[in-house]
């Protein structure tokens, strides 16, 4: 049987729509198929990519490592699924604070010196931040907080701690309930070298600026009167040269004065230095600070606590907090535990 014009006509209607039906099925398959891939591609990658904030301070020892090495700093992380944002600090810490608060970072990255670190985290500690993991690079001069915690010398190091490293909870102490060091609270001889020190003269030479400017110290030794009260009431009088409380081995750049010190016990080392009247025994203490045999000296004292009250010293008595100028003031010391977790890598 011949088939009609009427017939033909109907066939090509129908033809034309089911390949009209099927092109828009296919239309709205690729549709869907490239929404996934964004899914995947974005807002799956947002969910397992871990978010960084490096915050650096350009002005802090060998802060431009920061800037030199960034491009290798941001290869490295997103090789371990971590997104980076670089964020410069200046003396003022609000807007900073509206960032962390604002964008739930996972990680933290601290660069600068002690002082620099504990400053920050001191900012964002009285504003009720929830401090996420805290990865640390270490450019300043002295870097005590670093050196005890073994996180190495170069920014190889610095950054396998914190993309491999896992989180290891460290304590701090706290002044006054409001002021956070991560090292060392001083008060006396050589004290006042950190904050003193010219700032060129640190970058050229490093260290031994500090032991330069010591030398004046030592021509005119102030004693005070020190009185400490610690938590179980214990009231300690001392003619004395110089107290620290440390959270670690060392400070000042120098190592092992206390190598009980553990930084994850919850307590604080105190050590004091007595009054010492001749050029013998001063040199019998330095040998000895020399010879890391420091707390064993007759004219040093050492003991420990979770808390203590020291009240103000002689006015003329410098303070430092973290190689920072400090208040010379009463002062109520706690050490913080369980509240700070750094990233490191065994």
């Amino acid at each position: 049987m011949e088939t009609t014009p009427h017939q033909m006509k109907q066939t090509f209607i129908s033809s034309y729509f089911l390949h009209l039906i099927f092109f828009i099925f296919l239309f709205q398959y690729v549709i869907i198929i490239s929404y996934k891939m964004y899914f995947i591609n974005n807002i799956w990658s947002d969910i397992y990519m871990r978010k960084a904030l490096l915050i650096y301070n350009p002005n802090s020892g060998n802060g431009k490592t920061i800037l030199d090495n960034f491009n290798k700093i941001a290869e490295e992380f997103l090789k371990k699924d971590i997104s980076l944002t670089l964020y410069s600090i200046s003396n003022e810490y609000s807007h900073l604070i509206a960032v962390v608060k604002k964008h739930k970072f996972d990680i933290l990255i601290l660069s600068g010196g002690d002082g620099t670190l504990s400053r920050t985290l001191t900012e964002l500690y009285n504003d009720n931040v929830n401090l996420p993991d805290i990865g640390i690079f270490p450019t300043g001069t002295s870097n005590d907080f670093a050196r005890c915690l073994n996180l190495g010398n170069n920014i190889d190091d610095w950054i396998k701690h914190i993309t491999d490293g896992q989180p290891k909870s460290i304590d701090f102490g706290l002044i006054n309930g409001k002021t956070i060091f991560l090292s060392s609270y001083a008060g006396g001889l050589f004290t006042k070298i950190a904050y003193n020190t010219d700032k060129n003269m640190k970058k050229t030479i490093g260290k031994l600026a500090y032991f330069l400017s010591g030398i004046n110290e030592l021509i005119n030794i102030k004693k005070f009167k020190l009185h400490i009260t610690l938590d179980d009431e214990t009231e300690i009088e001392e003619k004395a040269i110089l107290y620290m409380i440390l959270n670690g081995e060392g400070a000042g750049g120098l190592n092992n004065l206390d190598s009980s010190a553990n930084m994850t016990d919850g307590l604080m080392n105190l050590i004091i230095i007595k009054e010492i009247k001749s050029a013998v025994d001063f040199s019998t203490l330095f040998l000895d600070l020399m010879n890391n045999n420091f707390v064993n000296n007759n004219f040093v004292r050492t003991m420990t606590a979770k808390k203590c009250k020291i009240k103000k010293i002689r006015s003329d008595i410098s303070v430092s907090i973290d190689g920072e100028e400090g208040a010379n003031e009463n002062s109520e010391i706690e050490f913080i535990h369980d509240k700070l977790r750094i990233l490191i890598s065994e």
